[in-house]
């Protein structure tokens, strides 16, 4: 019986001595892989996202949204999925904008649309289509140094490239040009 306590008590005590002298040392800090890849993700995600602009009138300017966000502060930029961008002028004429990937440029306030982006006017009808779209939010210009095609009911124009001022409503369409007009029936 006496080996049997002796053996507990020697257990007990190198458990006592073990607990005493280890001290579980664990990082503080992350390494620096691990630290780049921290910054290198998003700060803030939103779903179903909704913003307004107002001009120093007070009367709505602009209104961006899209089916998530996700913010990089470290980038200064916001990508998103599904961004649309509907840009109000005076006598509520506005211009709607979309696309399936798009990211916003804080700093430039550019607004870069990429993947089956349109534009169109929405009173008129008119549709501006191409891979690739900047738009300025604060100048409201539009541009695109990709091919572009709009159409406007049975009308087609093709062009290599495009600026859309969207305050004054006109669109600049160059080089190579080319227009189809489809006469209306009388």
């Amino acid at each position: 019986m006496p080996r049997v306590s002796l053996q507990l008590l020697l257990a007990l005590a190198l458990g006592l001595a073990f607990s005493y002298y280890w001290e579980p040392r664990t990082d503080s800090g992350a390494d620096q892989r691990t630290s780049e890849r921290r910054k290198e993700l998003p700060q803030t995600y939103l779903y179903t996202t909704r913003s307004w602009a107002y001009n120093e009138e007070g009367t709505l300017a602009n209104i961006l949204e899209a089916d998530w966000a996700r913010h990089y502060s470290h980038a200064d930029h916001t990508l998103m999925r599904a961004p649309r961008f509907y840009a109000h002028n005076k006598d509520d004429r506005s211009w709607s904008a979309a696309a399936y990937w798009g990211k916003f440029k804080h700093e430039l306030k550019q607004l870069v649309l990429k993947n089956d982006v349109y534009l169109s006017h929405d009173q008129s009808g008119a549709r501006l289509d191409t891979t690739e779209m900047v738009i300025n939010v604060e100048t409201r210009i539009a541009s695109s140094w990709k091919p572009v095609t709009i159409t406007q009911g049975l009308n087609r124009t093709d062009a290599e490239a495009m600026m859309a001022n969207l305050e004054d409503e006109t669109i600049v369409l160059a080089p190579n040009v080319e227009s189809t007009y489809v006469h209306p029936p009388e």
